[in-house]
């Protein structure tokens, strides 16, 4: 079966088909997204994401269909799991955190609430250059320069030797923000309203003049919010 361009094929596990040295062969992956499926995999774990209730099988999650059955979705970042893929590899290490990737997908590995180990779905790691930004992109202006939101990771635009393309980049604290980015939710803290975009948290100012503005501020680990410099 085909899904996006890449033939998928299933031998007691999933695999999708790769050329290598002239030679075709497969590798294991989950099962593709948008793959629809009459049954849960054994063991399917129920997973409550975003309002919703989802399933989760050996690195796929699943999202029920009004008229039976589930499909396959992208993975949903930020849900906890039991257990990754047996083919799993480490990927990295982030301070105190072991990553782990299988066929796309990362997890970081931490022990819950319940003193045992789960493992959370982490966003791909950035690009750290890109040619385009896909139209529809979140963005806004920071201290006359504009940045863009793509695949949870910001980019800011460069130019080399008549070259244009975008880097990773964000704004600094401290950073003087006129209009907020789209999706930005607010939170109040301590009595304080802040608006948030991911890790990026805008605290709205006036200047002298009385005219508005929003700040990037830091919130430190006891969620205390702290403005650069101070």
């Amino acid at each position: 079966m085909v899904y996006g361009g890449t033939y998928y094929y299933y031998e007691d596990e999933w695999y999708r088909e790769v050329i290598y040295e002239g030679e075709t062969g497969g590798v294991q992956t989950t099962p593709p997204v948008g793959h629809e499926t009459d049954e849960l995999p054994q063991g399917a774990q129920s997973l409550p994401y975003g309002g919703d209730v989802y399933s989760y099988a050996n690195g796929a999650f699943y999202k029920p269909k009004p008229d039976g059955g589930w499909i396959v979705v992208e993975p949903l970042v930020g849900a906890e799991v039991s257990s990754i893929p047996a083919g799993a590899v480490k990927y990295d290490d982030e301070g105190s955190l072991e990553i782990y990737q299988f066929d796309g997908t990362y997890w970081s590995k931490f022990t819950n609430f319940s003193s045992q180990t789960a493992y959370r779905v982490e966003p791909p790691p950035p690009a750290e250059e890109i040619d385009e930004i896909p139209t529809g992109s979140p963005s806004f202006v920071a201290d006359g320069e504009r940045y863009f939101y793509v695949n949870y990771s910001w980019y800011v635009a460069y130019e080399v030797n008549g070259k244009q393309g975008y880097t990773n980049g964000e704004p600094g604290i401290d950073a003087q923000v006129e209009k907020l980015p789209s999706g930005s939710t607010q939170l109040k803290i301590d009595g304080v309203t802040y608006q948030q975009f991911d890790t990026l948290y805008f605290e709205q100012v006036e200047d002298a003049n009385g005219s508005t503005f929003y700040q990037i501020v830091d919130l430190d680990e006891d969620g205390v919010v702290e403005v650069g410099g101070n």
